[in-house]
């Protein structure tokens, strides 16, 4: 059988082939390989298959004792908004003009499809329980893309509030990872919507409503750019406050674009208030050093990369893995712009108290 194909009746191949993935990261890109390190340990240089997996439409079963994979990602300007029900091989037929003339915007057209097919390589791959998204087109274009890229085996969960460029924080949670799984959208000024969920642990049976009491309670997050007067600072030191309030201190994770560094002894100090809360970085746990911490490419001209990307959980859940999947490291702005988005995928393995 093909990689990245399954029949109706086989076990999912993507979970059960993850553990031998988690040393082989992929992202699409021309560039320059690299050979990178993970957690101080060694190095290894990553690679990159074609053509992406198409998505597989097997679910798993909850068992009793599980941790969970998640990830944050900013997938930058991620519109896909069509005209009707398109499959992905009709999607893909289409020529470029056909396809961008179903989004008539000239500030938020259509993501490219090449980096559309990128980033679902990526989540089908990894086979994450739950993915949080940030610059998400609202929820059409979410939707779009569980359907037709990810073979609907997620929820979609995004509220349209607050963004004035429409873009917003949503998330994916897998079918049957939970055994409920509900999304609020949090009150407060916020450049862009501010994303709960609260996700129950399954009992084993792999029924809705069989659960066992244990609740984990995730934030997507989308703070206010550096970019406008004062760089944000005043609008995210606002933000960062309201956040602070809101968050829970236990079976907590907060998830998404901080737009700034919050590494423990090189903070931006407007952070102090949610860097006040007993939460740790999944790469601090894992030991990564700061300066291999990037998510984020940014030539002005020239290359800045850094972390303003962060998965925060609370001190009673156990990381037991984090990286940042990076594959091949543009080397200026035309190499940048070839790349799914000018955000990296950070992932972790946690396992909540009661999980």
């Amino acid at each position: 059988m093909p990689k990245g194909a399954c029949s109706a009746g086989s076990a999912d191949p993507i979970r059960a082939q993850r553990a031998g993935n988690r040393g082989k990261n992929r992202h699409a890109s021309p560039c320059r390989p690299q050979s990178l390190a993970r957690n101080g340990q060694g190095s290894r240089t990553v690679i990159f298959s074609c053509p992406f997996p198409k998505p597989c439409g097997t679910a798993r079963v909850w068992t009793v004792d599980h941790s969970l994979n998640i990830a944050a990602f900013n997938a930058e300007n991620f519109y896909l908004l069509l005209d009707r029900q398109f499959d992905r091989d009709e999607l893909e037929a289409l020529d470029e003009e056909a396809y961008l003339e179903m989004n008539a915007s000239i500030y938020n057209p259509n993501k490219e499809r090449g980096k559309i097919a990128a980033i679902a390589a990526i989540i089908l791959e990894r086979d994450y329980d739950l993915v949080g998204l940030v610059e998400i087109g609202g929820m059409e274009s979410l939707a779009n893309f569980n359907r037709i890229y990810l073979g609907s085996r997620y929820d979609c969960f995004l509220h349209e509030e607050n963004s004035r460029r429409g873009i917003y924080a949503g998330a994916l949670v897998k079918k049957g990872a939970f055994a409920n799984a509900k999304a609020t959208a949090m009150p407060g000024a916020f450049s862009r919507n501010l994303l709960r969920l609260r996700l129950e642990k399954g009992g084993g049976t792999g029924k809705a409503g069989d659960c066992t009491g244990a609740e984990l309670e995730v934030f997507v997050v989308h703070l206010k750019s550096q970019y406008g007067e004062d760089r944000g600072i005043a609008q995210r030191m606002r933000e960062v406050s309201l956040l602070a309030d809101q968050v829970r201190t236990r079976n907590c994770v907060v998830m998404g674009d901080f737009n700034g560094i919050l590494i423990r002894g090189e903070a931006q100090f407007e952070y102090e208030a949610f860097l006040a809360l007993p939460f740790r970085d999944v790469l601090e746990a894992m030991g990564v050093p700061s300066l291999e911490r990037r998510t984020h490419y940014h030539f002005a001209p020239a290359p800045n990369f850094a972390q303003l990307d962060y998965i925060f959980c609370s001190q009673d859940i156990e990381v037991l893995d984090a990286e940042v999947i990076e594959d091949e490291i543009p080397l200026n702005r035309a190499q940048r712009r070839l790349l799914p988005s000018d955000h990296l995928f950070i992932e972790a393995t946690i396992k909540p108290e009661g999980w």
